[in-house]
């Protein structure tokens, strides 16, 4: 139940931030529908023992082929809305944190928060530049037609088969 609750949080977190960001109608909700995938992958795979720093490469990869699906699919601009999702995931308590031991005088726990958070952050960017590299470099409609293309070579091979 806690989980969901979180997940709700995420979507409403997401939508909000599509209101800042100026978004309009169906994007809101596909912004809402991402953060949600990021913070539902992100906690799920955190519950069953998955380190940290995997857990947020994972959410994002989770979000960002969301993200760039949707934008195929509806002919939106992908940053918008991975930005709204990528609100979702950033490690805010670790820069807290950093910041609170640093300002206390506590530097070996501020390097120890700081490194975390360093790490954290760098998973979540490579997730990012790692899907949005393959998704612009894939023409995803180019390989759906060859696919195509490739089973009707196919079907007039059998059939040229069939009538000797």
């Amino acid at each position: 139940m806690h989980l969901f609750i979180e997940v709700i949080a995420a979507f409403f977190t997401a939508l909000s931030f599509g209101v800042l960001f100026n978004m309009k109608g169906k994007n809101l909700i596909l912004a809402g529908i991402g953060g949600s995938i990021a913070w539902f992958s992100y906690k799920f795979l955190l519950n069953i023992g998955v380190t940290e720093n995997l857990c947020f490469f994972i959410a994002t990869v989770c979000f960002a082929i969301y993200c760039e699906l949707c934008a195929r699919i509806y002919m939106t601009p992908a940053t918008t809305l991975s930005v709204c999702c990528l609100i979702i995931l950033v490690p805010g308590y670790g820069i807290y944190n950093t910041m609170y031991s640093v300002l206390t005088n506590n530097y070996i726990k501020a390097v120890e928060y700081g490194v975390s958070t360093l790490s954290c952050a760098s998973s979540i960017a490579l997730g990012l530049v790692f899907i949005t590299t393959v998704f612009r470099k894939v023409n995803l409609y180019g390989v759906l037609t060859k696919i195509k293309e490739n089973e009707k070579y196919k079907k007039s091979i059998n059939k040229i088969k069939q009538q000797k």
